[in-house]
C-alpha cells in the first residue's frame, strides 16, 4: 500500500505531461485516503512557498515548485490499483527532511485549499504526518 512520500508520475486531468505526485499524508486506516501535492516547473507566477531544487528528488532537473492550489485527497487504494495496471508509475520516495519542507509548505501557501488544510490538520493529529 502506498505511504507516507510516496511518489507517482501521472498526468493531470486533461494533460499528456506527466507530473510527480507527493504522498503528504499516510493514508487513513479507516478510509485510505491521504493528501497528495504535484511538483510543477517553477515559472514567473508560481507559488515559491516550496521550491524544490536538483538535489532534492531524482525526477527534477530543474527549478520546480509544490502546485499547492491543485493539492488533492487521493484513495490510496486507487493509486495502489492504477499502479499494479500500469496506469500510474511509481517513483523515488521524498527523503524526510524534503518532505517536512512540503508539509510546512502546505499550511504556509496562501494557495493551498482550505478543505486541504483542514484534512491536513486532521491528519496530523491522527499521527499519519
Amino acid at each position: 500500500m502506498a505511504v507516507l512520500g510516496d511518489t507517482f508520475l501521472l498526468p493531470k486531468p486533461g494533460e499528456d505531461i506527466e507530473h510527480l505526485w507527493v504522498l503528504v499524508t499516510a493514508p487513513d486506516p479507516g478510509t485510505h485516503q491521504a493528501i497528495m501535492v504535484n511538483v510543477t516547473t517553477q515559472r514567473p507566477h508560481s507559488d515559491v512557498t516550496t521550491v524544490l531544487n536538483l538535489d532534492d528528488h531524482p525526477f527534477i532537473h530543474k527549478p520546480s515548485v509544490i502546485f499547492y492550489a491543485d493539492a488533492r485527497m487521493v484513495d490510496a487504494r486507487l493509486l495502489d490499483q492504477l499502479v499494479a495496471q500500469g496506469q500510474f508509475k511509481s517513483h523515488a520516495s521524498v527523503e524526510r527532511a524534503v518532505m517536512t519542507r512540503i508539509q510546512n509548505g502546505l499550511e504556509q501557501s496562501r494557495f493551498t485549499p482550505n478543505k486541504i488544510k483542514r484534512a491536513f490538520a486532521g491528519a496530523a493529529k491522527a499521527g499519519l504526518t
